[in-house]
């Protein structure tokens, strides 16, 4: 069968100032450059440490946060940029800009990206080595797999990899960058079913920000490729619901690439479908306003797929 499915989720818009760099244990704020960071914002509004101190955070306890000498909780930081009319995507976007991490997932994410467009297979393979600079745990290593496989058959990762993979997607209540980009790089190895029930749970329990569409943006492309995989399995009833989801996240957003791609999937599925001569001609006008766009290397991959399909060629 045809391979049509968009390029794996790897490929798609990244944004490194997007990621958000620090984690939490027990409440508390574990990377101390964060107090760094807010101390940039601060003086660079000219506020008082005075106007940001109250009752539950002193004077003396902000500076000291903010000299990397202490931490505080989640909560607290929060509190503060409120009062610095800062939220708290737009301090990541700024502490981002001054620290990351070499071994951060963005960071990997990146790598493996600009290997696989070089096709570089053993430098991605060497990710799974102990010698690798960059530490990989469980998760990471079967997205790795996964992503070797689409460039040599021979690699795969084991059931039980999956399995865990899976397992742990099912259980996440809300889906950040993390999970989203670890299933869209299974997607040529998780089965159908599977893959399909975990792109409905991402798409009823993602992450959004209307100041980072990143998620949003990459939610859409995932969807979408869920879908033209529907269409190839002939799993129409899937394929009603994905349709009316894709819709509902590209209203009112100028998202070209994932309007196009789904506008040539629409007709796709029209023409499986129905055998509908308006499948046809979607698929026709995607095809052209990627030719317009100049856009030579996606117009030649769908104009292919349309000959197969429609041609017979």
């Amino acid at each position: 069968m045809y391979n049509l499915s968009v390029a794996i989720i790897i490929f798609l818009l990244y944004n490194k100032k997007n990621n958000s760099s620090f984690c939490w244990e027990n409440g508390k704020i574990m990377k101390s450059k964060l107090g760094i960071t807010l101390r940039k914002v601060r003086k660079g509004k000219q506020i008082s440490l005075c106007s940001v101190a109250d009752e539950h955070l002193s004077k003396s306890q902000i500076s000291r946060f903010e000299r990397g000498e202490s931490e505080i909780s989640c909560i607290r930081l929060i509190n503060i940029l409120d009062k610095l009319h800062i939220t708290l995507d737009e301090f990541l976007v700024l502490h981002n800009d001054d620290y990351t991490s070499s071994e951060s997932f963005a960071n990997l994410v990146q790598y493996i990206r600009k290997q696989y467009s070089s096709q570089s297979i053993n430098n991605i393979a060497c990710l799974l080595s102990d010698t690798s600079d960059y530490t990989l745990n469980s998760f990471e290593k079967t997205m790795v797999k996964s992503i070797l496989h689409t460039m040599d058959s021979n690699i795969i990762p084991s059931d039980e990899e999956l399995l865990h993979l899976t397992d742990y997607l099912f259980k996440v209540e809300k889906w950040g960058y993390y999970e989203i980009i670890l299933l869209g790089n299974c997607v040529r190895t998780i089965n159908y079913n599977s893959y399909f029930l975990l792109t409905k749970e991402m798409l009823n329990n993602y992450i959004y920000s209307s100041l980072n569409k990143t998620n949003k943006q990459i939610v859409s492309q995932l969807a979408i490729n869920c879908f033209i995989l529907s269409i190839g399995k002939e799993e129409f009833s899937n394929c009603s619901y994905l349709i009316s989801k894709i819709k509902t996240l590209l209203d009112n957003e100028l998202n070209f690439y994932e309007q196009t791609v789904f506008l040539y999937a629409t007709g796709y599925f029209e023409f499986k479908r129905y055998q509908s001569t308006s499948g046809i001609e979607k698929m026709k006008q995607a095809i052209q306003v990627f030719d317009i766009l100049g856009e030579d290397k996606l117009k030649l991959h769908y104009t292919d797929h349309f000959n197969k399909l429609v041609n017979k060629k």
